[in-house]
């Protein structure tokens, strides 16, 4: 598992402990997209156990190169995209004194985990990011 697996997966978990997670349609949305995010990172690491490095030809190399690129690129954005909408309850409601806890974990999980994804796979979003604005 990667650690950006493993800091969306606990972001999720903290999330869905938050005694709002049920009833505010922001907080489900983040949770999906911290699923997706932590379903894709688990696909890339699946892809990446999957092939015999050594003995795969260039083309093949490059081929799973590219959908992992892709993969680290949309996990990514369904990080921003729960940040986003964390970001927007935040601002709508008001955290109170029990919850702030709970809350900073939630937060601070994401926060890690879009910062592990950076050092793990940067090379790999810039470079999807790169072919999409060209």
């Amino acid at each position: 598992m990667y650690s950006s697996t493993a800091g969306v997966g606990s972001s999720l978990q903290y999330l869905k402990k938050f005694p709002e997670y049920q009833n505010n349609q922001l907080l489900i949305l983040a949770g999906l997209e911290m699923t997706i995010a932590y379903e894709l990172l688990e696909a890339r690491r699946r892809i990446w156990c999957s092939i015999f490095w050594n003995r795969s030809n260039s083309a093949t190399k490059f081929a799973v190169n590219k959908k992992m690129e892709g993969i680290a690129f949309d996990a990514g954005t369904s990080i921003v995209n729960a940040g986003k909408l964390l970001n927007q309850y935040y601002e709508e409601h008001e955290i109170n004194d029990l919850d702030r806890e709970s809350w900073s974990q939630i937060i601070m999980s994401l926060i890690n985990s879009n910062r592990w994804l950076k050092e793990q796979f940067g090379v790999d979003c810039k470079s999807k990011q790169l072919k999409i604005d060209l």
